[in-house]
């Protein structure tokens, strides 16, 4: 009886590895060998059964997927990339509120990569640690969405708009209203010469922060119960960059531009 297509997707690190090198095109036996650091003899048991559920072909001593296996495998690197994101993160992301990420980007979540929890310390500046700030301040682009603003906001995001940076902040009404009562010429003066574009989130949010600056984004998310904690989520990479901007757009849709004080 023929294994269920799940088991012999997963239930072999050879066979799962075999068919995630022969994605990328028909390859030789040796070539594959070599790839796998493996052995003839270890290998052909596991061929002969990727071979009988119609996953590989052979053509003399190349192997290469069959049309349904470049299928199943398509999905399958879609599979592993979702329990490896969620998977290696889930007593931090299992205890933490996600849902305000809307459905379509909470599934292409997975394609960003590794993330870091990394702990913050106390009185850190905006939640950043002292490297990622210093490559932010020079960075092409600062998108933040947040529920507080450091009484140094000023100061920053002038340096990094005369870095030639471009810096978008969305700030809720609770913050607004603070701000301007308490800082409200350094507030005032960002607006008038608009130094930085500046929206009105209408509603609490469901996290405390988010930072896109860099290839990298930063968020603070609130734990189910909706406390604070001293933990941030940090993922770096290139898809990261499209992903979080679509993020930062979503809740700029649903703001309004701060043009006057």
């Amino acid at each position: 009886m023929k294994k269920p297509i799940v088991e012999v997707l997963l239930s072999s690190e050879k066979r799962k590895n075999m068919l995630l090198l022969l994605l990328d095109g028909p390859k030789e036996m040796e070539t594959i060998l070599k790839s796998l650091n493996t052995n003839r003899t270890a290998l052909l048991p596991q061929i002969k059964i990727l071979i009988e559920s119609h996953l590989i072909s052979k053509y003399a001593d190349t192997y290469k997927l069959t049309t349904i296996g470049k299928l199943i495998v398509e999905e399958m690197i879609v599979f592993l990339r979702t329990t490896n994101m969620f998977g290696e993160n889930r007593d931090y992301l299992g205890t933490h509120f996600i849902d305000f990420i809307p459905t379509y980007l909470i599934k292409e979540l997975s394609k960003l990569g590794s993330c870091n929890i990394i702990d913050i310390p106390m009185g850190d500046f905006f939640d950043v640690e002292k490297d990622f700030l210093e490559k932010a301040v020079v960075s092409k682009y600062w998108l933040q969405i947040t529920s507080s603003l450091h009484p140094m906001f000023h100061e920053f995001y002038v340096e990094m708009v005369n870095n030639g940076t471009d810096v978008s902040v969305i700030i809720t009404q609770e913050i607004y209203e603070k701000v301007k009562h308490d800082y409200y010429y350094e507030f005032k003066e960002l607006i008038d010469i608009k130094l930085i574009s500046l929206y009105l989130y209408p509603k609490s949010l469901d996290f405390a922060s988010f930072i896109l600056a860099d290839q990298c984004i930063n968020f603070r998310l609130f734990t189910q119960e909706g406390q604070y904690d001293n933990k941030k989520l940090l993922i770096c990479s290139p898809l990261a960059v499209e992903w979080g901007k679509e993020l930062f757009e979503y809740y700029r849709r649903q703001s309004t531009p701060i043009i006057e004080i």
